[in-house]
């Protein structure tokens, strides 16, 4: 019987072992604006430049959720980025997309969605075990060009301003410029 524990106490080792700890880099510049579906975001948030991390990289034994995803659904573009480093995440919805051209940030779901908060884009940030959420500023800046759309191959492809508010503290905002993303689905 401990000869089974022993072993079992190996093999979980041995997995753990397994997934690799990435070091986290400062990031130098934004991501080139590409076309290609190459899955790269970033921004200045209120002028610090950020990109999208993740702890660990895929391995056999552990495969951690994508730091990047999006995806078209009836219209609707759909963008999720996080940083693990910085506890950081943002959320886009984009309505309506009908190719290349200029938009706007969805600030809530439609009243019929099925979805576990109000916000349909947001900004949420954790530090010293507090998380806050920042929802759309409704009297911000707040725009989106898709420079790229791709249904066929779905790549989508712009850049991107806009500014969150605390939910709890509107006075407290937080600004994304220079955004951009090549994202595919």
């Amino acid at each position: 019987m401990k000869k089974w524990y022993y072993i079992c106490i190996w093999l979980g080792l041995c997995s753990l072992c397994g997934c690799e700890i990435n070091d986290y880099v400062e990031p130098q510049a934004l991501p080139d604006a590409t076309h290609e579906g190459l899955q790269t975001f970033g921004t200045k948030i209120n002028g610090s430049l950020w990109v999208p991390f993740q702890k660990y990289r895929n391995s056999p034994n552990f495969k951690p959720a994508p730091v990047i995803w999006g995806k078209l659904q009836q219209q609707t573009l759909r963008i999720a980025v996080t940083n693990q480093q910085t506890l950081e995440s943002i959320s886009l919805m984009v309505g309506e997309i009908h190719g290349v051209g200029t938009y706007r940030f969805m600030s809530y779901f439609p009243k019929n969605a099925l979805e576990f908060t109000p916000y349909a884009s947001l900004y949420q940030r954790c530090a010293n075990g507090d998380c806050s959420q920042y929802v759309v500023c409704n009297t911000c800046e707040n725009k989106v060009n898709i420079t790229y759309c791709d249904t066929t191959r779905k790549i989508f492809s712009g850049t991107f301003e806009v500014t969150f508010q605390k939910k709890d503290s509107p006075s407290e905002r937080v600004t994304l410029s220079d955004g951009r993303f090549d994202i595919r689905d």
